[in-house]
């Protein structure tokens, strides 16, 4: 006796619904067996350095909600090594931190990829002595919409004042002076406005002149 077309089929698709419920049995076991490891070797990673992350009086109670979250072993291990490794010391002034730290850090520069040509190496110039012309330079009174000409000798007033700040501390260091630069912009925009007297209008202009004078200034460090 031969089954009918219909029974084949039943009969077709019941053995590949069979087929993917064992196949996704499988993915699943694996799955758990896979997190049961995971979880395992979490747990035996946080017992070997007990004593190093009691020492540092480190909550476990929070490493194991990390292990619940899914975090991978190599993230476990380098929180670990972070939360276990010695305190070191930074010496960075309060009002400079985020300066220093950016300078610590690094991580925007980027080094040159293997086989790359950088060209000979530029011989970094000698740091020029505040000539006596500069020295010369009168105090400019700031006025609204200056010409070109009295807004260049704002800017060399101003660049004279930030070249004699650097002499008179003996700063020499390329991140040093980023970091007077930026102190000294925002020293003057501080006292623009926080002076009273000056109509808003002005206040903008001025502010916009040291603007212009952070540009400059930074423009000419990084090409030193």
């Amino acid at each position: 006796m031969t089954m009918d077309t219909t029974e084949m089929w039943t009969f077709g698709a019941l053995v590949l619904l069979l087929f993917a419920g064992w196949i996704w049995l499988r993915r699943h076991q694996h799955k758990n067996r896979l997190e049961r490891e995971r979880k395992l070797r979490c747990k035996e990673l946080i017992l070997d350095h007990r004593l190093p992350l009691v020492r540092r009086k480190v909550d476990f109670n929070l490493l194991v909600d990390l292990v619940r979250e899914g975090i991978g072993i190599p993230q476990l291990e380098k929180v670990i090594e972070l939360l276990t490794a010695g305190p070191v010391e930074y010496h960075i002034d309060e009002d400079d931190e985020g300066e220093g730290l950016e300078m610590i850090l690094g991580l925007e520069d980027k080094p040159a990829e293997a086989g790359e040509k950088t060209g000979p190496e530029k011989k970094k110039p000698e740091e020029q002595p505040v000539n006596q012309e500069d020295e010369s330079v009168e105090e400019v009174e700031v006025e609204e919409g200056m010409p070109p000409e009295k807004e260049k000798a704002w800017f060399r007033m101003a660049h004279n004042r930030y070249r004699h700040a650097l002499a008179d501390k003996e700063i020499t260091e390329r991140q040093a002076k980023f970091r007077m630069l930026v102190k000294m912009v925002e020293l003057g925009k501080k006292a623009v406005k926080d002076d009273s007297t000056k109509p808003v209008k002005r206040k903008e202009y001025e502010i916009t002149l040291w603007d212009k004078f952070y540009e400059n200034e930074y423009l000419e460090l990084n090409q030193e």
